[in-house]
C-alpha cells in the first residue's frame, strides 16, 4: 500500500519531534538527555496509528534533520538507538495474518506474538549498539579511557577511595564487561516502555488496529531465544570484537528475559490480597540490590510461551501481512 498525503504528513512531523526529543545527544544537557528517553515515542504512535510507512518516515525524517542540526554520524547514532527500533518493533507488531492459514478458524485474525516482538527487538537494539561500538573503535583502549574518567570521578566522591591501587584496574575490567551488556540491556528496556505507552495512547485514539495483549502473560521470549542466548553467553568470554558483540546480544536478550520474569509476577499475583506488597517488595529488592535481576532472569528463562492476539475478521479492514 502507497503512503497518502496524510501518511506522509504524519511521518515527518514525528520524525521531526522525535529528532527534538534527540536533543540531549547534540547539546550535551542533562535535562535534554531525559527526552531522550521518550524520544522513540512519536515515531511508535505514528508507526503504530498510521502505518508501516508512516513509521520508515518518520525515521528518515529523524536522519535528515539531525543530519542537518548535527552530524552525519550523530544522525547514524540517533537512528539506530531511537528511529530503527521504534519503526521494526511498530512493524511487527502491526503484522497479522486469518487464522485459517494456520488451521484456525475462519473470519479471525491472528496477530504477531509480544514474544516474537520483545525477541526481535532485542536484536535489532543489540546490533545498533555493535554497530555503534564499530563506528567508536569500542576495546580495551576506549574502555581504560572511560574507566579512567570513571574512576576520577568516584575518588572525587570519596576521597578515601584514592588510597586504593587497584580502584582504576577494577574499574576497566568493570566497564570492558559491562559496559556492552549494560547498554543494550538498559535501552531495550527503555524501547518496550515506549512501545507500552505507544500502545495504550493509539488505542485510546481509536487508531490501533490490533487488540489489546494481556502483556503480563503475552511479554515472554520465545524458545528460539534460548539458544541465541546460550551462544551469546558462550561467545562473551572470547577475546575482542567478537567479545564485545556477543556481550552486547547477550545484555539485551537477557534483559528481555528478565522482563518477561517480571511480567510472570504481575500475571501469577493477579488476584491475590498480598499482591501491592509482593510487587513493591520485588521492585523494591532490585533497587537495592542488582543481583535480585538474576531471579527474575530464571523465571523467564523457564517460561518461554507466546501469546498471540487475535480478532474478527468481521467488518473490518484487513490488516495487511506486511503492515
Amino acid at each position: 500500500m502507497k503512503p497518502t498525503g496524510t501518511d506522509i504528513g504524519v511521518g515527518v512531523l514525528a520524525g521531526l519531534a522525535a529528532a527534538l526529543l534527540t536533543a540531549g545527544v547534540i547539546a550535551n544537557s542533562s535535562f535534554a538527555m531525559l527526552l531522550l528517553l521518550i524520544s522513540p515515542l512519536p515515531i511508535f504512535v505514528a508507526a503504530l496509528g498510521w502505518g508501516t510507512a508512516c513509521g520508515f518516515i518518520a525515521a528518515l525524517t529523524v536522519a535528515v534533520a539531525v543530519s542537518v542540526i548535527a552530524a552525519p554520524t550523530v544522525a547514524v547514532v540517533v537512528v539506530l538507538i531511537t528511529a530503527l527500533p521504534a519503526a521494526v518493533g511498530a512493524y511487527f507488531i502491526g503484522l497479522a495474518r486469518p487464522a485459517d492459514e494456520i488451521g484456525g478458524p475462519k473470519d479471525v485474525y491472528v496477530w504477531y506474538p509480544l514474544a516474537d516482538v520483545l525477541l526481535r527487538l532485542s536484536l535489532v537494539v543489540a546490533a545498533s549498539f555493535i554497530v555503534i561500538g564499530m563506528m567508536i573503535g569500542y576495546g580495551e583502549e576506549l574502555a581504560t579511557q572511560l574507566a579512567q574518567a570513571l574512576s576520577q570521578q568516584i575518588v572525587a566522591t570519596n576521597p578515601e577511595l584514592g588510597t586504593n591501587p587497584n580502584l582504576t584496574k577494577e574499574t576497566i575490567q568493570l566497564v570492558i564487561r559491562v559496559l556492552p551488556a549494560l547498554q543494550p540491556a538498559v535501552w531495550l528496556t527503555i524501547i518496550i516502555a515506549n512501545l507500552y505507552i505507544a500502545l495504550r495512547l493509539t488505542a485510546a485514539s481509536g487508531k490501533l488496529r490490533r487488540p489489546r495483549d494481556d502483556w503480563p502473560r503475552a511479554l515472554r521470549m520465545p524458545r528460539p531465544a534460548l539458544v541465541v542466548f546460550a551462544v551469546a553467553c558462550a561467545m562473551a568470554f572470547l577475546p575482542g570484537g567478537i567479545g564485545y558483540a556477543a556481550t552486547a546480544v547477550a545484555g539485551a536478550l537477557g534483559a528481555g528475559f528478565i522482563m518477561a520474569g517480571f511480567g510472570m509476577l504481575h500475571a501469577r499475583t493477579r488476584g491475590a490480597p498480598w499482591r501491592p506488597f509482593a510487587l513493591w517488595f520485588a521492585y523494591l529488592a532490585v533497587l537495592l540490590f542488582v543481583f535480585a535481576l538474576l531471579v527474575f532472569l530464571l523465571a523467564g528463562l523457564f517460561d518461554t510461551s507466546r501469546n498471540a492476539p487475535v480478532s474478527k475478521a468481521v467488518n473490518t479492514t484487513p490488516p495487511n501481512n506486511d503492515n
